[in-house]
């Protein structure tokens, strides 16, 4: 058994380190492309897909957790994180892009599949109820997004008497939505809240497992503030994701379904993308920045946070 396991998790190494290569290398050989790596990761969801609608038939794998010491559980996890950015440091680096998502996708189902020999459905990966787990993602977002824009906006219309956007591009969101949703959502939301926070869950209270995931989804965020150096601008992200995490979190604990924290994890990268900021309304801003953005944030988590005390149960 030691052996098998052995065998199956050298398996399921390789296989996130190749098709971490393939993407990566697309993003070499093309650079002026960025869409031929991200048609790559989203094409290459698919033969995972069909491979797990198989494998989950043909092969004896169970509905429960299996048992695990709380060390185990930590190293794994930790272990998974590393790896993920052994792939997201080079890929934020060398091309300014999370190319790291599909192989953390790939890394992740076949860990819980191949070597816990676990389904995925009770990691959250759920289908059932997909029309009413869309509607309280958009009804999340319509939350924390909704609250979170209109806040800033009147925040620093008040403070500089103009418009922090100057237009909105929906072809940018739109072509955004997919790699955002498929390939970020779901290998954010199925590492972080899905896996992380299930298993941790089973070894610590919920405010402990919500509290640990958000802090390492934090420092997942660090990486974009590595080039050029910038350790104000990486603290204030950290916190910023690490609030968000604990959100996402809580939403999670409730819900036991990932698809609305994709779908609205999504959303908010592609709404965000396709805003077009005004550079001098910010400009004027120096000096109160971080209280302007900080009240969008604070008035936007804490609307999202009665919102899913109130509104959300497990789907």
């Amino acid at each position: 058994m030691k052996a098998l396991n052995n065998n199956a998790i050298a398996k399921v190494a390789l296989t996130y380190f190749a098709i971490a290569a393939v993407i990566l290398l697309s993003a070499h050989f093309f650079p002026e492309k960025v869409d031929v790596p991200i048609i790559f990761s989203i094409v290459l969801l698919v033969p995972l897909y069909l491979w797990y609608k198989e494998y989950s038939i043909q092969e004896r794998i169970s509905d429960k957790i299996a048992e695990k010491e709380k060390t185990s559980v930590f190293l794994w996890i930790f272990t998974i994180f590393i790896l993920a950015l052994l792939i997201r440091v080079p890929s934020a680096l060398l091309f300014n892009m999370p190319y790291e998502k599909t192989p953390l996708i790939y890394l992740v189902i076949l860990t819980i599949a191949v070597i816990e020999k676990t389904r995925i459905s009770v990691f959250g990966f759920k289908t059932g109820n997909f029309g009413k787990a869309l509607l309280y993602g958009l009804s999340f977002y319509a939350v924390w997004g909704g609250t979170f824009f209109l806040s800033l906006y009147v925040t620093v219309y008040a403070f500089t008497n103009q418009s922090p956007a100057t237009s909105y591009d929906t072809l940018l969101f739109l072509s955004a939505m997919p790699f955002q949703t498929l390939c970020v959502g779901i290998s954010e939301e199925g590492f972080f809240r899905g896996y992380a926070q299930t298993h941790l869950e089973r070894i610590c209270s919920p405010r402990i497992a919500i509290l640990i995931q958000a802090a390492l989804f934090g420092v997942w965020h660090f990486v974009w503030n590595l080039s050029p150096f910038d350790p104000f601008g990486m603290a204030q992200y950290v916190m910023t994701t690490f609030f968000i995490g604990l959100l996402f979190g809580y939403f999670y604990h409730k819900s036991k379904n990932l698809t609305p924290l994709i779908f609205a994890h999504g959303l908010w990268n592609s709404v965000s993308q396709g805003i077009i900021s005004s550079e001098a309304t910010f400009q004027s801003l120096q000096g109160i920045q971080l209280l302007a953005l900080f009240l969008p944030y604070a008035i936007s988590i804490a609307a999202s946070f009665f919102f899913i005390k109130f509104f959300v149960k497990e789907i």
